[in-house]
């Protein structure tokens, strides 16, 4: 009879409280995915319409930023954006320093519905906050011990930070 191999006390607690995490975690987007759904709007679409209207200052809303942070390629981005310039939730604005960059921002209607979409999250998050913060501190509690497990790296990816740009060699 094959024996079992246990793993140790503290990699089940991390590993039971990673589950947990990420379960409540797809569970808040699907319930984000849905709400959106109702208002006849792609998820997507609700993602880039806060991204926008949520810029921090000092960004402007330009199609390399929006794809930074929806991790999307930026040919992704722009027919998201065609998208909901055609529905009318987002305008184009040219950029006054740079002509060739387009700016993005949120329509009154674009606006009108993203406020009914936060109202809906912000009443979720009452609920679904407290459960991610004490899995979240499970975590913590789990990686404070001394035990040793390997950590792997964030992926890397191709993208450039926002705001650099390509040189030439020539």
């Amino acid at each position: 009879m094959a024996r079992s191999k246990q793993r140790p006390v503290r990699q089940t607690n991390l590993l039971q409280a990673l589950a947990e995490f990420r379960f409540h975690l797809r569970s808040f987007l699907q319930f984000s995915e849905q709400i959106a759904k109702k208002q006849r709007l792609h998820p997507r679409q609700h993602q880039l319409l806060l991204q926008i209207a949520g810029i921090a200052e000092g960004h402007s809303a330009t199609i390399n930023y929006l794809a930074e942070r929806l991790g999307l390629r930026q040919n992704s981005v722009v027919e998201l954006a065609n998208r909901s310039v055609a529905e009318g939730l987002v305008r184009r604005n040219e950029d006054p320093c740079d002509h060739r960059r387009v700016i993005l921002s949120v329509t009154p209607k674009g606006m009108r519905v993203l406020d009914a979409l936060s109202a809906s999250h912000a009443r979720e998050l009452d609920e679904y906050g407290p459960r991610l913060i004490r899995t979240l501190e499970r975590i913590k509690i789990a990686r404070s011990k001394k035990e040793h497990i390997p950590v792997i790296g964030r992926p890397q990816t191709a993208r450039k930070p926002v705001g650099t740009r390509s040189r030439s060699k020539g």
